[in-house]
């Protein structure tokens, strides 16, 4: 239910009665309504049902529409502004009904409106019940009718909470009117209006700090202080720097003045006062003088030194209970159990304190003895601990208590952990050393808990307490030990319990981590994998399409003005480069290729390993000039084509250094991994290029060169990396060479495991018996360095026998039926020989035959012979095969040997050993082999040559193929470049002009005389 509360009382006398007698109506129309409605819904039920129950709505919808009406009305009463408040919250303002005038006055009006209309007493007392149960203030029976207004009985409610709250405005209006009283004014406090002349800006000026310099300065001279800077505090000094903040600061005078304090003489106080009672303490006073009596029998009831009387005052003692206190008092002294009892008890009850002094006229009047001055207090105190208690009563507990009563509280927490200890161990009795328990004491107010070791250093007879504490089980004698021993075993059972399970759990939750870690670096390295294979498989797409572009143009190339980007890489695997500690000096040897600058339509743009000084640059280019001066000196006809032709040498080649030279020193990077990793110098290459022909020249390919053709955009004169390095292997180029149909090394390749390479040596020691020395060679291995050989006719035992067996069988020996015993003897003596005659050439990385051969299983090798020969020559023949298909033989040459015959300095030019119409011949045929495999660019093939025994007709063999631009070829170059001389392929022979000397009778021409001298080899 809502009761409607107005607002304000606007309204006059006259309207108020108008609409008063309206409400009235419309409230008699509905209550009509209402009678009406319910005395159709009583009839009996008979055939009109229908009839009856429309009657009932068209009721039901004619009372809504006058209580509509009727709410219309009283709003327009209230001055249409109405605030709708619900019973509870009218309640909520008048719970009960507390104002007693109020509730008089609502009774008085509900009188005067019921007597008016006839109504009886009872259903007054019935509205004002269901008005205490919770219904609304207005109630409205069936039969009653209403004169007043429902408005005037909210609006007097309202007035009275009104009237109740003496904060609201209209309160002191409604006592006036009501009730005639006037209410005193209370005048406001007035504020003190602000001035509007405000000032701006700061008040005070800021004060000076000290500067820095003098603040940290310890010393320099103090800066004066004045009364100002007194009294802005100390906290305003530190702030400036004036006091520095480490100072430490005294108050004068301190807060806390130290004073001599008053001792009492310890002799009075090792005496025991007692009261009447047994076992107690007591003390009797009798104002104005304080006098005590010092009790020598604490076991015995004295009699009463003084009566009480009914009236409150004391009675003298008699002479004969004097007397008989001053005997015992001679007899013997008790002491005080001062521990167990607080001083509150022994001061409780003032009674009669008498003193001993002798005489019985005297024990009233006597004044208390003061202390010696001259007393000495004992400094050594021997305390006891009996059972886990302290003997508290004995005097040097007393004497030890009074010394040291200014810091007891600590003391007693020492104790209280001596006891406790001694209690949990059950030591029968422990001497306790008074002073070092006080030292103790000290370092318990610094919230030290302390440890066993410092809790026995207290102690005196130390050595009997610490043989029981340490004695196993000691803590569990004593009382509560089976408790104690219950507890300690749970406790080691859950721990071990717990232990368990944690150490069970943590093992789970590092498997777990090392699972998911395991699981998620597979599956970022399997991304990373597949990432690479796709740039792989774009760079390599790439490198096709530009070697394909590369192919159709060449014969435009080679012809017109290009550029040449020289990458000496050296791109071996992993294993290798990590062995070689001077890859970039050996990247450098071919710094030769400057010397491609003899083509005019050649520029070059050199990568180099190493760092370029202004030295070794002048040196560079100086050696590129050296051109010009050489042609200076040729026939006067070609001088001037020839030096403008090389008068612009030094400009047409630059050197780039990669800035991430220096950034890998451990990883021993090729020289294509850190260009990779060099973006500064890739943009400088490029824009060197842009919009001219090039292509690179690599050393030995490397997957990273085609990265660094994807940047550039230019093709590499070569061949694929993985197409390289397959062939460029020992057991690659056996195959080349079993295609090409050349001559070759008896031997076997491709062998991975120990057996294959017992049985294949085996083998091939019965089948060519007049080889003295197998050559083993790892595949992947560079100049030489992975090459180890064994005589192993020399050392096999059987030799002799196995000459029989071949002489006795004759020319059935080829048959594997005749050979059977003789391999089985030759297989079972090659590993004891192998292990002790092996002989590896690079002895720096191999020390025995173990290490050669777990590395020689890793990564394949080749089993070779040596040529059966006192005099074997090596010969090197440096190859190009162009784009389009032709090749060119550049150069070739002698090795010469320093070190080993397997180890190669240098070559001598031209190559004098062999035929050269044979020579050509098989590389012919090498050539065609690695046309049909994609094998382009430089190429360096190796042969041997020697003098046959059986035949004595000289023998060539073919045993190693190199691709990629090698050191010979760089060498060659600078030698054709400073010579100006000419290689011819098909005779192998190199023509230098040499200057002839002047001649007399040749001054009457113009032009001096040349000889030009054809250096030709021939046999």
């Amino acid at each position: 239910m809502m009761a409607l509360v107005p607002r304000s009382n606007g309204n006059s006398n006259g309207d108020n009665q108008n609409a008063e007698k309206v409400c009235d109506i419309l409230q008699e129309i509905r209550d009509e309504f209402h009678t009406l409605r319910t005395f159709v819904s009583q009839q009996p039920q008979g055939n009109n049902n229908t009839d009856r129950n429309n009657l009932s709505e068209m009721l039901a919808r004619a009372e809504h529409t006058v209580k509509e009406r009727t709410d219309d009305v009283l709003n327009m009463l209230n001055g249409n502004t109405v605030t709708t408040l619900t019973f509870n919250q009218l309640r909520g303002g008048h719970p009960h009904m507390q104002d007693g005038s109020t509730l008089d006055q609502f009774n008085q009006y509900q009188q005067y409106r019921d007597g008016a209309n006839g109504v009886s007493r009872e259903r007054i007392y019935t509205s004002h019940q269901r008005y205490n149960e919770g219904m609304p203030i207005v109630s409205i029976g069936a039969q009653q009718q209403r004169l007043v207004a429902p408005g005037a009985v909210a609006r007097l409610e309202y007035e009275a909470k009104i009237m109740r709250n003496p904060f609201n405005k209209r309160n002191r209006q409604l006592l006036h009117d009501n009730y005639g009283i006037q209410l005193p004014i209370i005048e406001k406090q007035q504020r003190t209006p602000t001035s509007k002349n405000l000032m701006l800006g700061k008040t005070t000026e800021p004060l000076g700090i000290l500067p820095l310099k003098t603040r940290r300065n310890p010393i320099d001279y103090p800066v004066p202080l004045t009364s100002e800077d007194a009294k802005r505090g100390i906290i305003s000094l530190v702030e400036r720097g004036i006091i520095p903040q480490g100072a430490h600061i005294t108050l004068e005078p301190p807060p806390i003045q130290p004073k001599k304090s008053s001792l009492n003489d310890p002799a009075l106080r090792s005496k025991v006062y007692i009261r009447d009672e047994p076992n107690t303490s007591v003390y009797h006073l009798e104002p104005p003088n304080i006098k005590q009596l010092a009790i020598t029998d604490k076991t015995l009831s004295p009699p009463p030194l003084m009566d009480h009387t009914s009236s409150g005052t004391l009675t003298e003692p008699s002479e004969k209970d004097l007397a008989l206190l001053l005997a015992r008092n001679k007899s013997h002294e008790l002491t005080i159990n001062e521990s167990r009892k607080s001083s509150a008890n022994q001061t409780q009850k003032g009674s009669l304190m008498v003193t001993n002094s002798g005489g019985i006229g005297s024990l009233v009047g006597r004044p208390l003895p003061t202390p010696a001055s001259n007393f000495e207090y004992k400094k050594t105190f021997r305390l006891i601990i009996q059972n886990g208690l302290t003997k508290d009563q004995t005097e040097d507990f007393l004497q030890f208590r009074q010394f040291y009563c200014l810091m007891w509280g600590s003391i007693v927490t020492v104790f209280r952990i001596l006891e406790k200890l001694m209690h949990d161990y059950a030591i029968p009795v422990a001497f306790i050393h008074g002073e070092k328990v006080a030292e103790l004491a000290q370092t318990i107010e610094f919230e030290h808990k302390p440890t066993i070791e410092e809790l026995l250093s207290t102690v005196i007879n130390r050595d009997e307490v610490e043989e029981l504490i340490k004695k196993p089980g000691r803590r569990f004698y004593g009382s509560g030990g089976k408790e104690r021993a219950a507890i300690a075993i749970q406790s080691y059972w859950r721990c071990f319990r717990d232990r368990r399970a944690y150490i069970r759990l943590r093992k789970r939750k590092w498997a777990a981590s090392v699972i998911a870690l395991t699981w998620l670096t597979q599956v970022k390295l399997s991304k990373v994998r597949k990432q690479l294979v796709i740039i792989r498989n774009r760079q390599l797409d790439l490198y096709k399409t530009k070697q394909n572009e590369l192919k159709r143009s060449w014969s435009s190339i080679s012809t017109n003005r290009r550029v040449i980007v020289h990458i000496p890489s050296l791109g071996l695997s992993q294993r290798v480069r990590r062995k070689l500690n001077n890859l970039p000096v050996r990247e450098n040897y071919q710094i030769g290729r400057l010397c491609d600058l003899d083509d005019p339509n050649v520029d070059i743009i050199y990568v180099s390993p190493m760092t370029i000084n202004d030295e070794i640059l002048q040196y560079y280019n100086k050696l590129m000039n050296l051109r010009a001066s050489i042609e200076q000196n040729t026939e006067q006809g070609s001088s001037s084509s020839s030096s403008s032709t090389f008068a612009n040498a030094s400009e047409r080649f630059m050197i780039v250094v990669p800035e991430a030279l220096h950034s890998f020193p451990m990883h021993n990077m090729c020289l294509a991994t850190l260009l990779k990793y060099s973006p500064r110098a890739l943009k400088r290459i490029k824009n060197l290029i842009k919009g001219r022909d090039a292509y690179i020249v690599t050393g030995v390919s490397h997957v990273d060169d085609l990265y660094v053709s994807e940047y550039l955009d230019i093709p590499i004169f070569g061949c694929e990396p993985e197409v390289s390095y397959l062939y460029s292997t020992k057991s690659g180029s056996k195959r080349i060479f079993e295609a090409s149909k050349v001559p070759v090394p008896f031997g076997e390749y491709d062998i991975y495991n120990q057996q294959h390479l017992l049985e294949s040596l085996a083998q091939l020691i019965i089948e060519h018996l007049d080889v003295q020395r197998w050559l083993f060679k790892i595949d992947d291995d560079f100049d030489g360095l992975g090459i180890a050989y064994c005589d192993v006719v020399t050392y096999l035992p059987c030799y002799r026998n196995v000459l029989k067996e071949a002489a006795r069988f004759g020319d059935k020996w080829s048959n594997r039926w005749a050979q059977e015993h003789s391999y089985a003897k030759i297989l079972s003596e090659l590993p004891d020989i192998l292990e002790q005659h092996t002989i590896c050439v690079n002895k720096a990385q191999f020390n025995n035959w173990q290490d050669y051969l777990k590395v020689f299983l890793a990564q394949g090798g080749i089993i070779e012979a040596y040529p059966p020969s006192d005099s074997v020559t090596s010969i090197t023949v440096c190859l190009s095969i162009e784009p389009d298909g032709h090749h060119t033989i550049i150069c070739s040459g002698d090795h010469l040997h320093a070190e080993s015959q397997f180890s190669c300095w240098g070559l001598s030019f031209p190559q004098s050993s062999v035929e050269p119409h044979e020579l050509n011949l098989y590389c012919s045929q090498i050539v065609e082999q690695c046309k049909q495999r994609n094998i382009y660019g430089y190429i360096d093939i190796d042969f041997v040559t020697f003098i046959d025994a059986k035949t004595d007709k000289q023998q060539v063999w073919i045993v190693d193929l190199s691709i990629g631009y090698s050191e010979h070829i760089s060498l060659y170059r600078v030698m054709r470049f400073v010579t100006t001389g000419h290689f011819d392929p098909q005779t192998h022979s190199f023509t230098a002009k040499v200057k002839q000397a002047k001649r007399l009778r040749n001054w009457q021409g113009s032009a001096p005389e040349y000889n030009v001298r054809r250096i030709k080899y021939t046999e």
